[in-house]
């Protein structure tokens, strides 16, 4: 598994701010990505999932996540000795049989119930243990859609034994899905109560919740609310695009209308007797299995517990009295399937559980007709086409054999997609996923094409992408493409086998429950390094391209169906595979664009994006039963929107579509050009050459005398300078063997732009970081070398920036060179990067598409709206606005960017696996040659920044969003001390401690005395952060537990390090009836603090919290970067190495007098305090639309009058009333 979250650390600011928005899901309904990636939605009635969308720029691509199953093995890029020619191998040795883990233990008690053990020390002194009932959402009948989903609830909430696992530091929760129902607990090994073992009391839980249930009416009717809240909540656009895909991907079975969270009218009317006689069909033992997965020493004794635990249940007895299994009760789903061939082995006719074959049926050929989704509040058209083929079973090394070759072809195939986006100055293609992957819940194999375009493109953009797989289907992949993707995921094959005591027991435990749903072996990450081997010097180049054929071969001969089972033989097809076909196309478009074609905002004013964010829990949905009555969950009444103005309808039918899919068989086409790709971007006589001109050294910190060469005693950290003025940090650990990751920071970020639409200004450092992204090329080398160069060196790089920091964060293999590798591509970033016009135009199309879709998010547009009433219009915090990109240039861009990015404002920071002379060597003869330069912080001043303290009625503010389902949002901003604010009574900017690198003052601190701890470089930090947990779990038991006004309520910290301005936010959701009550309610919860003090117990249980938290986040390499971060960075001057010498004793000695030395520098006046309200509905009344109407020209006079731009701000507002106000 690769664990490349992004987490910020208690000490410095680890994690960089994307500026493209997060997307937080939770509720019952969990709409992601399947295993792997693919854009498909994966629906499970959940209640704590969250789901991530990473931005598509940013990033050199070196890094191809493609899922295809290679099982006990990441998807990430990798290198080794690839097959230069094949070695042929006999049959004997491809249908050898696959080993199962050594560890893994299965079982099955006399009652039926099935078991999984498997040991695993990572987590230490943990472990999961998940009790998976068989029973999901295609179980249900006409009149039980949703019942699945509700007695997961009822079962899971009205346990009391899972009641008594709070306070242990266990975690628990469930979710249903298609298939099954899972509850799951993350315990510690030791109650941290009593000091007992947690596994007898997990098990026991387990076995009440699943199988012992009271099932009783009032928990009944409280989770029948929570589940009517949750169907509410989650419905967003997402959601709705999500449900459509699925519907047509499966429409020929009950995946495509039986979704988790079930039909509100169905909901409402159930009895108890409902759920009793849904529950005992199908919560009997030999419909379960047990999964334990963690870090204890005896797999018999904790098969000894389960037996103990379970042994006793009685069977539930079928027919001839024998005990009653799953598959006498649950007819498989049954699948249409696109494959062509009905010889093909792969797909293994005839060798399927009882019952499966029925839904094996090989189609006649076909051309299906693309579906159309057409919605207001989309922005983009995209379309998604599917080709559904039956699981391709992984047992054997020829089965392991033709996965590998899957993840070759698709690798191939994205990188090809890749070049042809970098190269398209009109940005047809806004962004594209491909995926081949199976799906357990889905019980079938599904590779998927996703291209996303501007509307006026979306023919372009088709065009693009279906010509380049007929491309690759036609002439294959070329010989060094083979060789390099060959070596890469064989390199990475071996690097995941040397992690393999690395991976969390979730991370297992889910692997593990996922090649069981498929029918794969499953085996440890070294057996399945070895079987790769033992087959990779097997494959040929035409044997990868026979497979590509058949994989692309329904997206490339689409509408020719006939022709392709006429072809035959001379296709050449993988023999085991055959040609396949479309099985399903979704096409998703707004409903109204522009006069040219292009995505128009709808649904209320706008300036500038930000995140959003929203989550929830089993715990959080109870909140709903302390109040009686009814949810007021929306009738679906269809979609009745107003037309925006200046925008024209956007209509397509199917016919064009597929018109416009099958004729590019007819555009010409040419094989692609292979390419040299360097061993090493600077060449050994190159590098001779710099280090004879610049002579490079380590020399002595500030404040010693000789160069630092030790770690330091407490922290393992390395402090190092280079004569340039390049700082840097790095730390040896064993989290991720043969893995490193460095982080390069430069100060100024976004701070620094010019405060007003100009070449450098606002917008200037966000485009130049992504256009210098976007180019991929530097140096001499052309972007398809560089890509090629990462893919077979492991490195995965990301150019990011902030409001205050530009960040350059590489993940990498630090064995094999990838060390020299990576400082080779950061010198040449640094030294000679490449910058072109088509670039900068992407990334101005990125951000204009990004701004036009803020107001078509409930969510974005309310926290858009409140943080622009704090900061006001010209600030950095803010997404740039198309004026201001507009005015941006390249140079201007360039200019900007590049004066950060010199040596004495670098700090660079490693941490992983990695030789420590080898670093040394490596950093000072390719960093410390970069040219001595200083920013002139005279010319690059940062921003001057003031909160704005407007009238009541303009710090809060109300968006109206139309559409047709009612969904509720609230923000509360206010201002809050910086992140190293020094309140000591000195009073200003205290300095670096000049006793950093001793441990003197480390004992002074933990005295009584509030003036040492308030002189502690980590005082506010740490205080806020106490005090951000104690508020949370006020706003939870008050807002939601108590008043029952919530959903979900969460309290935030934006902390800044180098500007002196930070702010808190608080993030509400519920119904529009409710919406006001629950903002004041939060707002009355942040001040009452004042009233309430906060009590020792609270203060005891935030500490413990995050303790614990700091702990368990020290073995990510994510979290350990970010606290190295900014430990010799000049413009962060009170952060040293005492810092993490003292994290954990700062905590341990923080006082409550401490929360309040934070708690009253927030701003929580009234003149301080901004709030928005966002509410979506069908329909505005007059008075609102009117009063939004007016909103938004008064936001648009704003900004072209800011811009200078006169003419337009009085056309604006003559075209609004005149001079009316």
């Amino acid at each position: 598994k690769t664990r490349h979250s992004r987490q910020e650390s208690m000490v410095a600011k680890g994690c960089v701010k994307k500026t493209v928005p997060s997307a937080g899901a939770g509720g019952a309904v969990r709409l992601g990505r399947s295993r792997g990636g693919t854009a498909r939605p994966v629906l499970r009635a959940r209640t704590c999932a969250t789901l991530s969308v990473s931005p598509r720029g940013g990033n050199l691509r070196g890094l191809l996540r493609v899922s295809v199953p290679v099982f006990g093995q990441s998807c990430r890029a990798p290198r080794s000795t690839a097959p230069t020619r094949a070695v042929k191998a006999d049959d004997a040795l491809l249908e050898q049989q696959l080993p199962e883990h050594p560890l893994l233990r299965r079982g099955t008690l006399s009652n039926g119930l099935r078991y999984v053990i498997l040991p695993n020390s990572t987590p230490p002194q943990r472990f999961e243990a998940h009790l998976e009932v068989h029973v999901g959402s295609v179980d249900e009948n006409e009149r039980q859609q949703g019942l699945a989903h509700l007695v997961e609830h009822v079962t899971f909430l009205g346990s009391r034994k899972r009641e008594q696992l709070l306070g242990t530091g266990t975690r628990s929760n469930a979710y249903t899905d298609f298939h099954h129902t899972v509850f799951h607990i993350h315990a510690p090994n030791l109650n941290s109560t009593n000091g007992k073992p947690m596994l007898p009391q997990v098990l026991s839980a387990l076995r009440e919740i699943a199988f012992e249930p009271d099932l009783l009416p009032s928990r009944m009717e409280k989770e029948r609310r929570a589940v009517l809240a949750e169907m509410q909540m989650m419905n967003t656009i997402d959601y709705r695009v999500d449900v459509q895909l699925l519907t047509y991907l499966h429409e020929e079975n009950a995946l495509g209308c039986r979704f988790p969270i079930g039909l509100e009218e169905q909901i409402k009317q159930w009895t108890r007797e409902d759920l009793v006689e849904f529950h005992d069909k199908w919560y009997f033992p030999a419909n379960a299995t047990l999964y334990v997965v963690g870090d204890f020493e005896s797999s018999d004794e904790v098969e000894a517990m389960v037996g103990d635990t379970f042994g006793d249940l009685l069977p539930r007895m079928g027919e001839h009295s024998v005990p009653a299994s799953r598959h006498d009760v649950r007819p498989p789903v049954k699948h249409t399937y696109g494959n062509l061939d009905k010889h093909a082995s792969a797909y293994g006719f005839g060798e399927h559980l009882e019952g499966e074959d029925e839904g094996l049926s090989v189609t006649v050929p076909e051309t299906v007709k693309p579906s159309i989704f057409r919605h207001p509040l989309l922005h983009e058209f995209s379309i998604n086409m599917f080709c559904k083929l039956p699981v391709m079973r992984v047992k054997n090394l020829q089965d392991l054999k033709r996965s590998f070759i899957g993840r070759v072809v698709l690798s191939v195939l994205k990188f090809r997609l890749n070049s042809h986006f970098a190269s398209d100055e009109d940005l047809k293609i806004t962004s594209f996923d491909l995926d081949f992957s199976d799906s357990g819940r889905e019980g079938c194999t599904v590779t998927t094409l996703t291209v996303t375009a501007e509307p006026r493109h979306w023919k372009e953009a088709i065009q693009l992408a279906v010509n380049e797989v007929r491309r690759m289907k036609e002439f294959g992949i070329t010989k060094s493409e083979f060789k390099h993707y060959c070596e890469a995921l064989l390199r990475d094959s071996r690097q995941l086998s040397e992690q393999a005591g690395t991976v969390p027991s979730i991370d297992n435990l889910d692997f593990v429950m996922e090649s069981d749903a498929l029918g794969h072996v499953v085996m440890d990450q070294k057996q399945s390094h070895e079987a790769l081997e033992s087959v990779v010097d097997t494959i040929e180049l035409e044997e990868v391209n026979s497979y590509a054929r058949s994989i692309l071969s329904y997206i490339s001969d689409f509408g020719s169906e006939a022709d392709l089972v006429r072809e035959g033989e001379e296709a050449r097809f993988a023999d085991d595979m055959g040609p396949t076909r479309a099985t399903s196309i979704v096409t998703c478009i707004p409903a109204y664009v522009d006069k040219d074609g292009g995505s128009i905002a709808t649904g209320g004013s706008h300036a500038r994006g930000q995140n959003s964010m929203g989550q929830m829990d089993h715990e959080e949905l109870e909140a709903i039963m302390e109040q009686g009555g009814e949810l007021p969950v929306p009738e679906d009444s269809g979609d009745a929107f107003n037309v925006p103005e200046n925008a024209v309808e956007f209509n397509l039918d199917a016919t064009e579509i597929a018109d416009v899919i099958s004729e590019v068989r007819s555009l010409p086409l040419e094989p692609v050009e292979d390419f040299e790709v360097p061993d090493n971007l600077i060449s050994d006589k190159e590098l001779g050459e710099l280090i004879a001109l610049s002579e490079p050294a380590f020399v002595p910190l500030e404040g010693q005398q000789r160069v630092n060469s030790e770690p330091d005693p407490v922290t393992g950290i390395v402090q190092k300078k280079l004569s340039n003025g390049v700082a840097v940090n790095y730390c040896k650990t064993d989290n991720e063997p043969q893995a490193a990751m460095i982080r390069v920071v430069a100060s100024g970020g976004r701070g620094v732009e010019k405060p007003m639409a100009a070449p450098n200004g606002l917008g200037s450092v966000a485009l130049g970081t992504r256009a210098l992204s976007e180019v991929g090329a530097i140096g001499q080398w052309e972007r398809q070398q560089v890509e090629l160069f990462c893919v077979s060196n492991l490195i995965h790089f990301v150019l990011e920036t902030t409001e205050e920091f530009v960040v350059l964060d590489f993940h990498f293999a630090s064995t094999g060179g990838g060390i020299r590798a990576v400082m080779e591509m950061i010198h040449l970033l640094l030294q000679s990067p490449r910058w072109d016009e088509s670039s900068l135009t992407r990334a101005k199309q990125a951000y204009r598409a990004h701004y036009s879709s803020l107001g078509k998010s409930l969510e974005r547009a309310t926290l858009n709206n409140a943080l622009t009433a704090m900061v006001g219009q010209s600030c950095c915090f803010l997404d740039p606005v198309p004026e201001e990109l507009d005015a941006v240039t390249l140079k201007g861009a360039a200019e900007v960017l590049m004066a950060q990015l010199v040596s004495r404002n670098l700090e660079v920071n490693v941490v992983g696996d990695f030789d420590e002379g080898e670093l040394e060597d490596t950093i000072l003869k390719l960093l410390g040659t970069l040219p001595e330069r200083s920013v002139d912080w005279s010319e690059w001043v940062d921003h001057s920044i003031e909160f704005v303290r407007g009238s009541l009625q303009q710090n809060n503010t109300k968006f109206l969003l139309a559409d047709s389902d009612e969904r509720a949002c609230a923000y509360i901003i206010g201002p809050a001390p910086y992140r190293w604010q020094d309140i000591s009574a000195s009073g200003g900017e205290a300095a670096s401690s000049s006793g950093s690198d001793g441990l003197g003052g480390f004992m002074d601190f933990l005295g009584d005395a509030p003036k040492e701890r308030q002189e502690h470089p980590l005082f506010m930090s740490v205080s806020l952060s106490l005090m951000a947990e104690i508020i949370n779990s006020r706003l939870f038991t008050t807002v939601r537990d108590s008043l029952g006004l919530t959903y979900d309520v969460s309290f935030e910290l934006q902390l800044l390090d180098r500007m002196k301005k930070s702010w808190y936010s608080v993030s509400v959701t519920s119904t529009p009836a409710k919406i006001d009550d629950a903002l004041d309610a939060s707002l009355h919860v942040l001040r009452e603090l004042t009233s309430r003090r906060v009590s020792q117990q609270e203060l005891d249980r935030a500490r413990r919290t995050l303790l614990a938290r700091h702990e368990t986040d020290l073995k990510d390499n994510s979290y350990l970067i970010g606290l190295l971060t900014h430990l010799q960075c000049g413009t962060v001057p009170r952060k040293d190495i005492r810092c993490l010498r003292e994290l954990t004793s700062v905590y341990s000695a923080a006082t409550v007098a401490d929360i309040y030395e934070a708690y009253n520098r927030l701003g929580l006046s009234d003149q301080e305090i901004y709030t928005c309200t966002g509410v979506s509905g069908e329909s505005l009344g007059e008075e609102e639309a009117g009063r939004q109407k007016q909103l938004e020209a008064a936001a648009a006079i704003a900004m072209a009058s800011r811009n200078g731009n006169l003419f337009e701000a009085l056309r604006i507002a003559l075209e609004n009333g005149g001079g009316k106000k």
